[in-house]
């Protein structure tokens, strides 16, 4: 078995243990399309599916503003308070490491293998959930660039 297919096996069977579906989902996926064998399916869903995947995300977290009641006054003093302006600094910090997370993944896919040990790890000794792979690779990057030496 070529080590590709073992990697996306043991993602998938990793997903089904800590109950991350997108990952058990998109693995399986990624096993059904390499074993039916469309050569143009592939490097499209490569090309494409993390900018469809920002697009989704984006329509679920802005979904709610159609229904919420919120006012102008609301909303400016949310974003000026200490925690608004904390919350704003999060969100663009998270963004800045969400992209490096992209370029290490793109530059050195197998260090998925590692985010999902980690995950592992996380939701099985710490009591936590599996999200953010993205952001959790940006700062791998980042650390992994401040600790390299040159």
């Amino acid at each position: 078995m070529p080590a590709g297919i073992l990697v996306l096996v043991i993602l998938l069977g990793a997903g089904l243990y800590i109950h991350n579906q997108p990952l058990a989902a998109a693995s399986l996926l990624i096993l059904i399309l390499s074993a039916v064998g469309w050569p143009a399916v592939l490097p499209f869903l490569e090309r494409h599916s993390v900018q469809l995947g920002i697009f989704f995300l984006l329509v679920a977290v802005l979904t709610p503003f159609t229904r919420s009641e919120l006012t102008w006054n609301e909303i400016y003093r949310s974003l000026v308070s200490d925690r608004g302006i904390l919350v704003v600094t999060i969100g663009a910090l998270s963004t800045y490491l969400a992209a490096r997370g992209v370029r290490l993944l793109q530059s050195d896919p197998v260090i998925m293998v590692s985010l999902v040990v980690g995950s592992v790890v996380g939701v099985s000794l710490l009591g936590g959930i599996p999200a953010g792979p993205l952001v959790a690779a940006g700062l791998a990057a980042v650390l992994v660039e401040l600790l390299t030496p040159r």
